[in-house]
């Protein structure tokens, strides 16, 4: 058998140089089923596990889709988790069903890559999608962030943020590959994709993109494409550095709480604009959680009552909270008071409420969980509020809920997050009676956690290089 052209694209893909495990997310289709095969001729079986999610749109057509990855992995030698969700329960206050099936998919996905312990997972987007995505952004009017589209490598900090710590890496190793290519490989190995009539529902924006739009305007360019593909690439490098640029004031700029974010003025109208519009962004990510509905003209009219010291043309959605003075900006709300120092004793958190504890602070207050919250990390948590939460020190057989039933020992998950010793026995968890719930800064019990845009208390613990109390 001849080497097809995508194989030898795989072989030379830095990504995927060197891995224990890997998951190999499989609809069906034509990209992900040349992608599995394509991986096969390369990689023992033992490398490679296969994820099938049927989202259950429709019905029969939908339970033969899973049989068919099902069997095509046994064909290979291959495990399959043939997964299903009822995504309309588990997404309530997402409406577009689209967005609602990604983010159940690439939930389920961090939870299977963490329960096998993989190194990364592999998704089968092409360059047609890059090309789809990029000029969607653009008839939304998107800047660098949103142009820069989907990225080839990704962490499971931004992919997984809203997971429990895990460490498999997303790769879409077929950014770089045509659909002609993969429809190429489909016919020289002889296979027959699944199709899902659902992807050519012309109500959506991507199919009048992917059969309209884009059929007319390679007519007139036909390295549209590779254009579009640059573009992705050239804004996510110029997106990476002001992110970099921006993180190496930050510190002097900004004032975060679990409540609010404060600029100071003279240091935000030294900047340069474009750090400036990144800062104002950020802010309102960390606040709010998303930068959906946030447009150029509010961002702008941010910027200028922030230059200028006078009250912004345009009042940001949602209600978000704007306060300006004569030195500062603050995003959010006051910051609740501050309550006796912590000093180990079991103690009652209730909101609005700021613990002092040593070099830290733990603070707790009434707020919505963020919509996607990308940006958040181990040391927020934002967990439903209908339980009384206690702040204590680890007790000798406390465990941790892990996700899917199953649970860890506090002290494993102490040491796997490297925790010094001497650390361990004075560092803050938050409790449900006796139940571990969170461990500042490691874990969160994903049982705990609220719904998203959902009433939920925010326990917040700025981040340090150590724990003291």
């Amino acid at each position: 058998m001849n080497t097809h052209h995508l194989v030898n694209h795989l072989q030379q893909h830095s990504a995927l140089a060197s891995f224990g495990r890997a998951v190999v997310a499989v609809s069906g289709g034509p990209d992900s089923l040349a992608l599995l095969y394509a991986l096969r001729e390369i990689y023992p079986a033992s490398s490679l596990v296969v994820y099938h999610l049927d989202h259950q749109f429709r019905g029969a057509q939908s339970a033969a889709d899973a049989q068919f990855v099902a069997n095509t992995a046994q064909s290979l030698g291959l495990t399959a988790w043939i997964d299903a969700a009822d995504i309309r329960s588990e997404t309530p206050n997402i409406a577009n069903l689209s967005e609602a099936a990604r983010v159940v998919r690439y939930r389920r996905l961090a939870h299977y890559a963490l329960q096998i312990d993989a190194d990364m997972v592999l998704v089968a987007h092409t360059q047609d999608d890059q090309a789809e995505t990029v000029l969607m952004r653009l008839l939304r009017g998107s800047g660098t962030t949103g142009l820069a589209a989907m990225r080839a490598v990704t962490p499971w900090s931004i992919w997984a943020a809203s997971e429990p710590p895990g460490h498999a890496t997303l790769v879409r190793p077929l950014l770089a590959v045509t659909r002609a290519t993969i429809l190429d490989y489909c016919a020289t190995r002889q296979l027959a994709p699944r199709h899902d009539p659902s992807n050519e529902k012309q109500s959506a924006l991507r199919v009048r993109v992917r059969h309209d739009i884009l059929p007319a305007l390679r007519h007139e360019q036909p390295q549209l494409d590779q254009l579009l593909a640059q573009t992705a690439l050239l804004s996510s490098d110029s997106d990476d550095f002001v992110h970099t640029s921006l993180m190496a004031h930050w510190d002097e700029l900004a004032q975060a709480s679990a409540t609010h974010i404060e600029f100071q003025r003279a240091y935000f109208c030294s900047l340069h604009p474009t750090l400036q519009r990144a800062a104002l962004r950020r802010a309102i990510t960390l606040y709010h959680g998303t930068l959906r509905e946030i447009s150029f003209g509010h961002i702008e009219g941010l910027r200028t009552a922030l230059i200028t010291g006078t009250p912004s043309s345009q009042p940001l959605p949602f209600g978000i909270p704007i306060h300006i003075t004569t030195t500062t900006l603050t995003i959010g709300a006051a910051t609740p008071p501050m309550t006796p120092v912590y000093v180990g004793q079991p103690q009652l958190l209730v909101p609005p409420q700021t613990i002092a504890c040593g070099d830290f602070s733990l603070l707790v207050a009434d707020a919505h969980p963020p919509a996607q919250p990308a940006l958040h990390d181990d040391w927020h948590v934002f967990l439903q509020p209908n339980h009384q939460y206690t702040l204590r020190t680890r007790r000798a057989g406390d465990r941790i809920g892990i996700g899917n039933g199953n649970h860890r020992r506090v002290q494993d998950v102490m040491v796997d997050a490297k925790i010094p010793a001497s650390l361990r026995d004075h560092w803050p968890v938050i409790c449900v009676e006796e139940q571990v719930v969170w461990i500042a800064g490691v874990r969160c019990d994903p049982a705990y956690r609220a719904t998203v845009n959902q009433p939920a208390l925010h326990f917040w613990c700025p981040k340090d290089d150590k724990f003291t109390v």
